[in-house]
């Protein structure tokens, strides 16, 4: 193309050596009959001995090849009909500004560029079959444009009804006006102006249907991959701009294109197509439509495989289906009956604070979609559900246990409510996302609720309550979480399990709010990390040891010679209050790249991002962890009865394994008898009660004489397991009464 322009620039002929098969013509004798491709070797020889040769080299490119073939293509110069775009280039311009993009960089990127370079659209193209240019063309070289099929009848004189007209039935049509004969041009219309003309060609507009076209034009969004920004985005914009003076979208949604697991282009020569039903059949087409519309921005490049795949699914969409499970397993069980209400104002604090949560989710996911922002829409939406399952049900399971006869009606009752409008607010947001499991949870969920729709995409949108919004609380409960996670990470420094009961926290806040929050939910800490006492701290220093150390290659370039007493001036700070000054100073440069000067021996030293380093350690018989907000110190000493109650917390976590070994339902009461070490006897004795509300035993026996048979012993159903915990031993038989 730039070849031609140039030539025509020039004032050269336009000439074809070569035919359309690819050869060079007859009249160019030295090649006559050679494959274009072939007689390179023989210009370049025929050029040397002409003295015409500047350079002969190979130089790697892109290049055009057959898709079906792999044979080499040609750029071949044709006549053709256009459509003098270039007129309104300028209205084009001015009507995609008032287009939303998503990605916005479209606009003035991509789409603005090529609507700024805009050159005349090269409507006509030589098939078969196809959309008739509607073009006749007499003896004489005359043209009539047909503007309908009524047009076209009142020439030919008959009615065309049952004639197909496309290309090539329609060539047979000829018509006779002012004694000349018209037959039709021999080109079609570009497939791209039958798709860019669907706007009114949907509706036959404008000969019928005009208010259905008012109400439906333009089209609240389209969606599309990124090439159809001179594909079909393009058409249906210049179609609009010339026929209408107007934008034949609102929002464009502009997408990245699907490769494979390694970010390459997907084709059948290749071997690494993924076929749809693999994924289909295997994980589901749910999780594939989360993974592109949650997972990744329109412009990212959307790597797919069944792994990718199966990982949304086991990330996201078993923990929500889990979470339904488990309100659905023991709503059955206790009857639940949705009718019977419990007042906001007298549910738990953790109840009002994930309605807060899901009515602020329900806010956000409506604002993003509105923008047309899926993934932000769908980040909300895990977030939710991950603090649902995670959090609040994890939190809460006891509720669910409660008899309610012991006067916890109430209590177990709001739990039950509340789970359910999470649930039920979690759904509707997916429904978009996810149209089959969101359906099959609605037809459960309401099959038996009066006067609700068929469908869950014949709801109403969820909206969001805001009498039920507590943005004071969703930050405490965010601070609590901080906490908590930082506290799990020492746990994890220290190697000391969950289960192992602590005796204290020393916390450390930055903020007085932040104190305050944590102060107020500090039983929910001491629950979650499974400690004692937490105890704050005005000052960080004693717990955390700081070792600031040099770049030397960095800061050599600059100090040379100083760098000795840089180093030994750093290695004598054992006043772990300056210690830390320093060290709050080099992670505020490393977060802001900032610069900041330190006197040392009497010298400005001016440090740089990169120029320090900073080494911790916590203090000894405690792990430690902090950020920016907190620090957390875990007191790691043990005394005899911590172990104790550890191990009576090991002991239930080995009846409920033998629970699930023995194949019982959740709900199932047993008979549990227990017998082992010393230490095993002391935990049975002083934490009983612990032991048979964790494990739902209606009878629990110890049995002191290992050698002797049991009641237990002798149940045919009885399962039998043996568990060993360092020096220590136990015995479980459990069966079901």
């Amino acid at each position: 193309v730039d070849d031609l322009a140039l030539g025509k620039r020039e004032g050269l002929p336009v000439l074809h050596g070569v035919g359309l098969d690819g050869c060079f013509k007859a009249e160019v004798t030295p090649l006559a009959g050679k494959f274009f491709k072939d007689a390179d070797p023989i210009i370049n020889e025929m050029l040397q001995q002409r003295g015409l040769l500047f350079r002969n080299e190979t130089i790697m490119h892109n290049y055009p090849f057959g898709w079906r073939t792999g044979d080499p293509l040609i750029y071949y110069a044709k006549e053709a009909w256009y459509i003098k775009t270039t007129a309104i280039k300028e209205r084009m311009a001015a009507l995609n500004q008032t287009i939303n993009w998503v990605p916005q960089t479209i606009r003035d990127g991509r789409f603005g560029n090529w609507l700024d370079n805009n050159i005349d659209w090269a409507l006509s193209r030589e098939r078969f079959w196809g959309t008739p240019l509607p073009l006749w063309k007499s003896e004489h070289g005359d043209f009539i444009c047909i503007g309908s099929l009524q047009q076209l009848e009142s020439l030919v004189g008959e009615s065309l009804t049952d004639i197909d007209l496309h290309r090539p039935r329609i060539d047979e049509i000829t018509f006779v006006k002012d004694g000349k004969t018209y037959a039709r041009v021999p080109e079609v219309i570009d497939c791209w102006f039958d798709s860019g003309a669907m706007s009114y060609a949907q509706w036959h507009y404008p000969f019928e249907n005009q208010a259905e076209f008012e109400q439906h034009f333009p089209a609240d969004y389209v969606c599309e991959a990124i090439d159809q920004t001179r594909g079909w985005f393009y058409t249906l914009h210049a179609i609009a701009a010339l026929v209408s003076d107007c934008v034949a979208y609102k929002n464009c949604v502009c997408l990245s294109h699907i490769v494979d697991q390694h970010g390459k282009k997907m084709s059948k020569s290749q071997g690494n197509i993924v076929n749809p039903y693999d994924v289909f059949d295997h994980v589901g087409a749910d999780s594939l439509r989360w993974l592109f519309l949650a997972r990744s921005a329109p412009q990212g490049q959307k790597r797919i495989s069944v792994e990718i795949v199966r990982e949304v699914a086991a990330s996201f969409v078993n923990t929500f289906w889990n979470t339904y499970a488990f309100f659905i397993l023991y709503a059955r069980l206790d009857q639940f009956d949705l009718q019977r209400t419990v007042e906001y104002a007298r549910r738990p604090q953790i109840d009002r604070w994930i309605l807060a949560l899901a009515h602020q989710t329900v806010a956000t996911v409506t604002a993003a979609l509105d923008e047309y922002d899926a993934k932000s829409a769908g980040q909300a939406i895990e977030k939710l559900v991950a603090q649902l399952s995670n959090w609040y049900v994890r939190r809460n399971r006891r509720r669910f246990w409660k008899n309610q006869q012991h006067g916890d009606g109430d209590d177990k009752q709001a739990a039950y409510l509340t789970l359910f409008e999470c649930i039920d607010l979690c759904h509707r947001l997916l429904a978009p996302f996810m149209p089959f499991l969101s359906e099959a949870i609605y037809r459960n969920l309401y099959q038996h609720v009066e006067g609700a729709a068929e469908s869950v995409h014949l709801t109403e949108w969820p909206r969001c309550n805001e009498e039920l919004l507590d943005e004071k609380l969703i930050l405490e409960m965010d601070l609590v979480q901080q906490v908590v996670e930082l506290g799990r990470a020492a746990r994890e420094i220290s190697r000391i399990r969950v289960r192992q009961p602590l005796a204290q926290m020393l916390l450390g806040a930055t903020d007085a709010n932040a104190h305050a929050a944590i102060e107020k939910h500090a039983a929910q800490i001491r629950e979650e990390l499974n400690i004692k006492s937490v105890t704050f701290i005005a000052d960080r220093a004693d717990l955390i040891q700081y070792q600031i150390k040099p770049d030397f290659p960095r800061l050599g370039k600059r100090y040379g010679k100083m760098m000795p007493a840089i180093k030994t001036a750093l290695a004598k700070i054992n006043d772990s209050a300056a210690a830390a000054d320093l060290a709050a100073k080099v992670r505020a440069q490393l977060q802001d790249g900032l610069r900041f000067s330190w006197k040392m021996d009497g010298e400005e030293i001016e440090f740089t991002p990169g120029d320090l380093h900073v080494h911790t350690a916590p203090a000894a018989g405690y792990a430690c962890a902090h950020n920016d907000d907190f620090l957390v110190a875990l007191d790691t000493s043990l005394d005899e009865a911590l172990i104790v109650e550890g191990m009576a917390r090991e002991i239930v976590r080995s009846v409920q394994d033998a629970r699930k070994s023995a194949g019982l339902e959740i709900s199932d009461r047993i008979a549990l008898c227990i017998n082992g070490s010393q230490r095993v006897q002391t935990a049975l004795q002083q934490h009983r009660e612990y032991i048979i509300d964790e494990t739902l035993a209606n009878t629990f026996s110890l049995n002191n004489k290992p050698t002797e048979k049991t009641a237990a012993d002798n149940n045919p159903s009885a399962f039998t397991a043996k568990r060993t915990f360092g020096d220590d031993w136990w015995r479980i038989t459990v069966y079901k009464v």
